[in-house]
């Protein structure tokens, strides 16, 4: 028999994917890769078992509510036993996630099996210089991932950037492979949409949408972000700044919006189903992402998919994706003075905002694109199960 363990780090689970909008999405890429094996086991932190898709066996940890410390403690010690006990029916174990799955690790090698680990994004990357317990923080998530990124027998690396961080880390170079994420066209049809009509429907005709799709949190930047589009209104009264998604920093950026005097034209709109997510940014006259630091990411390639003129930072994983000038705008991380010259430009000038917008879809149809890649990937993809399920 052919089985698979899939390890989620001690963050992840799926009430929280069922709270994002992102479980239908993440039942359809099991189903895809139950293709490919008799049985698959999912080992996650949830408290209460999931039903999933034919011959996917969800595992629940059971963990009670209790802070994040002690969760990501217990899921180690527990965790460790349970991939133990599983990957014994094994041919390896996947783990994926925050590239923090020790007990993936652990448990692996306690039953000697192989594991094959994902390096998404550089954790301390998101938690340096925000004072010394972030350091220390910082300083120890650093240990954890090198452990996990040393202890793996192979390592899925999002982009090229990520892939020299392993290897500085202390992976052999061999055993690091690059396999990005792969967008469906399908689902991302910019000529699928009506973008005046869609302002119509979500009350802002007239108006220049400046967008944010992605998690209103401390990395990404919003707080810059709010700041700049205050001083664009200021030549664009016209302009509605729409912040798709949530976190823990949405209470104190809706105080920075009252400071500033703009809550009339800042919209929160909150987390939404990723079905969603296409008719958003086909509304959308700027796509822009504030980030301090990336890993390669998917809210970029899907507003390059849909063919959507960006501003962004010259920020880690953003810099692997578009070049400046070319698929975007970039200016320096933290400088909300020249992120709202860059959006005042884009909205300003229809023939630099198109050329960005063309070059954007061309990139994503050479470099992530499912329907033209997949034949060439798909066997890589298949083999270390790299599927994006968004």
């Amino acid at each position: 028999m052919k089985a698979v363990l899939l390890v989620n780090n001690p963050l992840t689970t799926l009430e929280g994917y069922r709270g994002l909008g992102l479980l239908g999405s993440f039942k359809r890429h099991l189903k895809h890769i139950s293709k490919f094996y008799d049985k698959i086991y999912l080992l996650t932190s949830d408290r209460h078992k999931f039903k999933l898709v034919d011959r996917v066996i969800h595992v629940p940890l059971g963990l009670p509510s209790m802070p994040k410390a002690l969760r990501i403690l217990f899921c180690y010690l527990l965790g460790t036993l349970k991939v133990f006990s599983l990957a014994r029916h094994c041919s390896f174990v996947r783990a994926d996630g925050g590239t923090i799955e020790v007990h993936a690790i652990l448990g692996a090698k306690m039953a000697r099996k192989p594991i094959v680990i994902s390096f998404r994004y550089f954790n301390p990357a998101y938690h340096y210089g925000r004072g010394l317990l972030e350091d220390i923080l910082a300083s120890l998530f650093l240990v954890i991932v090198k452990f996990c990124l040393t202890g793996s027998d192979k390592v899925i690396a999002l982009t090229k950037s990520l892939r020299r961080i392993a290897i500085q880390l202390g992976v052999d170079p061999s055993d690091v492979i690059v396999a990005p994420i792969l967008i469906r066209e399908e689902r991302f049809n910019p000529s699928a949409y009506d973008k005046e009509a869609l302002k119509s429907k979500y009350g802002l005709r007239g108006r220049k949408v400046v967008l944010f799709v992605g998690r209103l949190s401390y990395e990404k930047n919003v707080d810059v972000l709010i700041r700049a589009f205050s001083e664009l209104v200021k030549e664009h009264e016209e302009a509605r700044l729409l912040l798709v998604g949530g976190g823990e920093d949405e209470p104190k950026l809706r105080e920075l919006c009252e400071r500033l005097r703009i809550t009339n034209k800042v919209i929160f709109f909150g987390q939404v189903p990723h079905e969603r997510v296409p008719e958003l940014l086909a509304m959308a006259d700027v796509f822009v992402l504030p980030s301090k630091a990336e890993g390669l990411p998917k809210a970029l390639l899907e507003a390059m998919a849909m063919k959507k003129p960006i501003v962004a930072t010259f920020a880690p994983g953003i810099a692997d994706v578009v070049r400046p000038g070319v698929e975007a705008l970039l200016v320096k991380v933290g400088d909300e003075k020249a992120l709202a010259r860059a959006i005042k430009k884009v909205l300003s000038d229809a023939g630099l905002a198109d050329r960005l917008a063309q070059r954007a879809r061309e990139t994503f149809e050479r470099e992530y694109s499912y329907e033209r890649l997949y034949e060439k990937v798909g066997p890589l993809m298949r083999k270390f199960i790299t599927f994006s399920f968004g």
